[in-house]
């Protein structure tokens, strides 16, 4: 076992990653380096969702409307639905991403997948052998990352997951129950994952740093990438017809703007089985997903605050794009 010592360029966060002593040079300094970039891309990501979630809280006239549309759309929250019960939930998402970035801020232990704890291999292994006849693989085999966790504590985790989310007939929306983050080193699959590009690899590791230091679980899965590029484009197609339509039918221009993009956001929720079970489970199960808290930091950290709206020239923040559809309307 060959352990990587470093820290990320920006933010020098501090981090460990063990591979094989046998890995070639080259793919030993291509961890090292993408996990130095990871971290930095991370912790921005994340800062900027904490920030936005934060504002949503306390002035939610100050975010943009898309923000609402991301919280629906990861945590099938009714876009309607009362003011303290979405408070509640971004207050819940909020503290999720809030121990995330603190777990991720330093001291990060990773691993690449084929050095997993034994442990891991052996219940693997014992899954992938009693499965067999039911054509059950390893279910390591072909994950983007994991964080394991022993079945002795993952049953305690159950239990305590199972009675809060029972509890009042819904649950609190309390970002997390446990006492302390999860012992085991964070496991990538680097082979896999490069090849997705870094904006996946970015959000595994935040996926991951989920499991390990805000005790989410795996509902589902979401399509390998946001939706702020796809909802700007389901907006832009068929926009002006529908606009004209609505405004027609006696709709304001921001009436017919708002059923334009309600529209385009149900069309892409169709088009995602996670994002559609997210609609079915109740928020309080929502927020526990992995995914689903990944996916919305990816996306609400493109959104521009309301100062950096004032700023717009050209259609860029510094170097971030901004898409014309995410800005207030």
């Amino acid at each position: 076992m060959t352990k990587i010592v470093s820290r990320s360029i920006n933010r020098e966060v501090s981090f460990t990653v063990l591979v094989e002593d046998n890995s070639p040079i080259l793919f030993q300094t291509k961890v090292k380096k993408s996990l130095e970039n990871w971290l930095d891309e991370a912790q921005t990501i994340l800062k900027r969702a904490i920030d936005m979630c934060t504002v949503a809280i306390t002035y939610p006239d100050k975010v943009p409307d898309k923000f609402k549309n991301l919280v629906s759309y990861y945590f099938g929250l009714p876009m309607d639905c009362p003011p303290q019960r979405y408070s509640n939930c971004v207050n819940a998402i909020l503290q999720k991403l809030s121990k995330t970035q603190i777990g991720l801020s330093g001291d990060v232990e990773c691993a690449d997948v084929k050095m997993m704890p034994t442990l891991c291999k052996v219940q693997c292994s014992t899954i992938s052998t009693i499965g067999y006849p039911f054509g059950i693989e390893d279910p390591s085999k072909n994950a983007a990352g994991f964080v394991f966790v022993p079945f002795t504590e993952s049953w305690g985790r159950s239990i305590s997951n199972f009675c809060k989310l029972s509890w009042a007939g819904g649950g609190q929306l309390n970002g997390g129950g446990f006492m302390k983050p999860n012992q085991n080193p964070i496991c990538l699959s680097f082979s896999k994952i490069w090849e997705k590009g870094e904006v996946f690899c970015i959000v595994t590791l935040i996926h991951e740093g989920t499991h390990k230091y805000a005790q989410t679980v795996d509902h589902k899965y979401f399509n390998d990438e946001g939706i702020a590029d796809k909802l700007d484009k389901a907006i832009s197609e068929g926009g002006a017809i529908w606009m004209k339509f609505h405004q027609d039918n006696g709709k304001t221009h921001d009436q017919a703007f708002k059923l334009v993009v309600q529209q385009a956001f149900n069309q892409l929720r169709g088009q995602d089985a996670a994002a559609t079970l997210m609609a079915e489970l109740t928020e309080v199960k929502a927020v526990e997903n992995a995914d689903s808290v990944a996916w919305f930091a990816y996306d609400v950290a493109q959104l521009p605050s309301e100062q950096e709206v004032g700023r717009i020239v050209t259609g860029m923040v510094g170097k971030r794009k901004v898409h014309p559809s995410l800005l207030n309307h």
